[in-house]
């Protein structure tokens, strides 16, 4: 059986229990990644190739985040089973990210997450240990917007929340109890456009109490910023001078027998924090992907959309199971010559379905699961349709379930074929 040092283990358990970069921290990638991204390269765009204008989906689309007040009030008065705590620790800050579409201009619906920096703790149910409350609220509302001036506006939020709360035990027993809940969802604040694309957001969210399962309010009041697509002013005269094949093919596989299998944890904390571990680490396995290009600028940015099909096998239990993910991809594209093209490419938050709930005897959180994956790769030839990639992966349901170990894919060698 593989081991694994123990430092590795303390950087697995790390990267697992720190929810900061688990959860909002892939998703501020998403909105950050974009928000730097999107109006530098946009503008060297032209159209004389229909993938160089903004999707038409993406049109009045926003994405933002958000960072402020949070109180989430635990007490005993939430403890079930005769216990009791000395004391409870409740987080005051939390981030939030956010994307919606207009359909007009007085209506908007809007997908929000938000948690709380730190999580709740319980003190001293038993002498000197604390015990940790995960809490992350996902809000699904309208948003109604009334324009006060050209720049000013007041905006309220109703809809449904989704409370996800992963609990604890004391000894063997229930003391607090891993629920997803249904409650009622509200808010509202002022936005302000300081240009065509960037808005100033100051609101309030709020999650109503559901005491018949030990779940307090959630009360957040923040400040951030959303950017806005909008349709690309264009040249029409401007030729492409770089290839973008519409189509990629690509079938890889991996066997911590010859790679390192703590590769991931190189880009996590402490090291460079962009990506993920997890408890559930694979030994070897098989992917197939379809890659279909739906946007790109001129030389630098490119966009697509895939989905992948992989069978995986488990380090503990040799556990066989299987994903099939839809999937974004951006790319960066920092080195093109006559010959081979070279990219880093970044895919978050793909929905994903996994056959197994538990894998080596943990809980993974459900069937739905996220996919995120992380590489570089090459085109090769005159006409460039030989595709070389290496990617690392990883799968966790992003809080939105009480349970999220996360599995862990190290580095996969793709071959692929550019049409």
């Amino acid at each position: 059986m593989l081991k694994i040092k123990r430092h590795d283990k303390k950087q697995i358990r790390l990267c697992s229990l720190n929810r900061t970069t688990h959860c909002h921290g892939k998703l501020l990638l998403i909105a950050l990644t974009i928000f730097i991204s999107f109006p530098v390269w946009a503008t060297q765009s032209s159209l004389a190739d229909p993938r160089r204008q903004l999707p038409a989906v993406l049109n009045q689309t926003y994405m933002g985040a958000s960072v402020g007040y949070t109180d989430i009030p635990f007490s005993n008065a939430h403890l079930i089973n005769g216990f009791r705590a000395e004391s409870f620790k409740n987080p005051d800050i939390g981030l939030s990210v956010f994307i919606g579409h207009f359909f007009n201009r007085y209506l908007a619906g809007q997908i929000s997450l938000m948690r709380p920096i730190k999580w709740s703790y319980a003190n001293n149910i038993t002498p000197n240990k604390r015990y940790s409350i995960w809490t992350s609220l996902f809000g699904l509302a309208l948003r109604p917007t009334l324009p006060i001036t050209h720049q000013l506006s007041m905006y309220g939020l109703s809809g449904l929340g989704i409370v996800s709360r992963h609990g604890f035990q004391v000894n063997n027993v229930t003391a607090m109890p891993s629920v997803d809940l249904i409650t009622l969802f509200t808010g509202g604040g002022l936005t302000y456009a300081i240009d065509t694309h960037w808005h100033w957001d100051v609101g309030f969210q709020y999650a109503l109490a559901r005491p018949t399962e030990h779940q307090p309010s959630i009360w957040y009041a923040s400040t951030g910023f959303y950017y806005l697509f909008t349709p690309l002013h264009l040249s029409r005269n401007h030729q492409a001078s770089y290839l973008f094949h519409r189509n990629l093919i690509q079938i890889g596989a991996f066997s911590t027998t010859i790679f390192n299998p703590s590769i991931n944890k190189y880009f996590t904390i402490p090291y460079l924090p962009i990506f993920w571990t997890g408890k559930i680490t694979t030994r070897d396995g098989v992917w197939m992907m379809y890659h279909r290009n739906i946007f790109h600028t001129q030389k630098r940015f490119s966009l697509d959309v895939g989905v992948s099909a992989a069978t995986y096998r488990s380090t503990i239990s040799n556990t066989d199971f299987q994903t099939l993910s839809l999937f974004p991809e951006m790319r960066l594209w920092f080195y093109r010559s006559h010959l081979v093209d070279w990219y880093f490419n970044y895919s978050i938050a793909g929905p994903t379905y996994i056959t197994r709930k538990t894998i080596d005897r943990l809980n993974s959180g459900g069937h739905l699961t996220f996919q995120d994956l992380l590489g570089v790769g090459c085109y090769v030839g005159h006409n460039k349709n030989a595709n070389i990639d290496f990617k690392i992966g990883h799968y966790s349901n992003g809080n939105l379930l009480p349970n999220n170990p996360g599995i862990q894919v190290p580095l996969v060698i793709s071959i692929g074929y550019a049409f």
